[in-house]
């Protein structure tokens, strides 16, 4: 069975850190990466881009998860991307979707 290689964007450790204690009980499902804002995820896509998916948060210091996503698809339109958030803000999802977010 293919394991699933994840990114985990949240600018909160602790959520971060939840997040992993709640994968790990699945076999099929590594999370290979941990990043505080988008610029960090950009960065570490860009060296290396062989994973499925990026939980990432939308609201982050130094670069938001919308902006990263938009950056982060158009590079490697193949990782899934699903946003996080605590907001239930139209508008931020809808420019999250518009950015390429997968959900």
């Amino acid at each position: 069975m293919q394991t699933i290689k994840i990114a985990i964007i949240d600018d909160h450790n602790f959520l971060i850190q939840s997040i992993k204690d709640r994968l790990s009980f699945f076999d099929t499902i590594e999370v290979i990466h941990t990043a505080n804002n988008g610029k960090q995820a950009i960065d570490y896509t860009q060296k290396n881009a062989n994973f499925d998916l990026i939980l990432m948060d939308i609201d982050m210091p130094e670069m938001n998860g919308i902006q990263a996503t938009k950056i982060i698809k158009e590079q490697f339109p193949h990782i899934k991307i699903l946003m996080l958030t605590i907001y239930d803000d139209d508008e931020n999802i809808f420019q999250a979707i518009q950015a390429g977010a997968d959900g």
